[in-house]
């Protein structure tokens, strides 16, 4: 591998097949070398596909896009108070090709895609049967990841699917009861089994991520509470009206939830689309956080807590705003009148 500029590279790896590898390298076959000189990965790092490319560093362009359109996607871990972000994405090794197609098309370069060997097929299968049986073993659990009843959790492929958990394993969508596995068995219009856990993610981070992590911490709950998610549910349902509060503006029709911890910015709220120079570092970084949460269309997709009425009414609006004078009741009275 020879020639002018580099390679932007696809790796895979069946130890953690919710993952690709992606990044750059002048010689790919040496950078393939020096990852599986690692005894930490039970299996080998193969090249997927490579694209050339006559700049240095190319794989941050790359990484940028998948960031600003998908940035669950990326593998990120608090180590010590300090966050890791690393060249590891959640998706599936033809997705990535389909990003270095993109690249490509705007160089006049096209993805080079390699074949498995018999060698790589074998460790495919092995790593798919240990991956099987290890979900059998132990099936994934809601409660032991600290993951609630009430709870949602996003499908990957698309954001706009929001699901609610509901038991320890189980799930509502569309009013339905239904498992991780099932729905994206469907989402997916696969006929055969998958692993639900690729395919779902809480604040951001894969389940199957989230439970990988937790497990090398020793913080997977092996005796978690159990939780009567129906009961839980229907005491969501009984919430008393007095408790919500609506937006004092006509420009954006936004509810919030009274509780005694916070406020609780309700799933279906319309927020300002854009930001204005006043508005606060912190939600500005929150709007980041939750753009996965965000429809085109500035609806919001599910609900989200804020310590305070102001950064709640901040966050609908997105500039300074004091939360006493930014909601009412259903009769018009201003949260400074109702607290006093």
């Amino acid at each position: 591998m020879s020639g002018s500029g580099g390679y932007i590279y696809v790796l895979t790896n069946p130890s953690f097949p919710e993952y690709v590898k992606i990044g750059y390298a002048d010689n790919v076959d040496d950078r393939v070398a020096q990852l599986n000189r690692s005894e930490c990965t039970p299996f080998a790092f193969r090249k997927y596909a490579i694209l050339h490319v006559a700049s240095r560093l190319a794989d941050k362009n790359i990484h940028k896009l998948i960031d600003k359109f998908k940035p669950e996607l990326r593998a990120k871990e608090n180590v010590n108070g300090k966050m890791r972000v690393r060249e590891f994405f959640s998706m599936s090794a033809p997705e990535a090709v389909d990003l270095l197609t993109t690249i490509g098309d705007i160089y006049g370069e096209t993805p080079q895609i390699f074949a498995q060997t018999e060698t790589e097929k074998q460790e495919q299968i092995i790593a798919e049967k240990v991956s099987a049986a290890s979900e059998r073993k132990s099936p994934f659990s809601f409660y032991k990841c600290g993951i609630n009843d009430g709870a949602q959790i996003v499908y990957v492929n698309d954001p706009t699917i929001i699901c609610t958990v509901v038991g320890d394993r189980k799930i509502q969508y569309h009013d339905k009861t239904t498992s991780l596995s099932a729905l994206a068995k469907k989402l997916l219009n696969c006929n055969s089994s998958v692993q639900g856990t690729l395919y779902f993610s809480y604040k951001g981070e894969l389940l199957s991520a989230l439970r990988k992590r937790l497990e090398d911490e020793g913080n997977y709950i092996d005796n978690p509470v159990k939780v009567d998610s129906e009961k839980n549910l229907k005491n969501q349902n009984e919430v008393n009206e007095e408790d919500f509060l609506y937006f004092n503006s006509t420009k954006y029709n936004a509810k919030c939830k009274r509780t005694d911890k916070g406020y609780l910015l309700l799933k279906g709220s319309e927020i300002a689309p854009k930001l204005s120079v006043s508005c606060r570092k912190k939600i500005s970084d929150m709007r980041k956080e939750y753009k996965y949460a965000i429809s085109e269309k500035s609806i919001l997709l599910q609900d989200i807590f804020f310590p305070s009425s102001s950064a709640a009414a901040m966050f609908v609006s997105g500039t300074s705003l004091n939360g006493k004078i930014s909601w009412k009741n259903k009769d018009g009275v201003l949260l400074k009148d109702i607290e006093k």
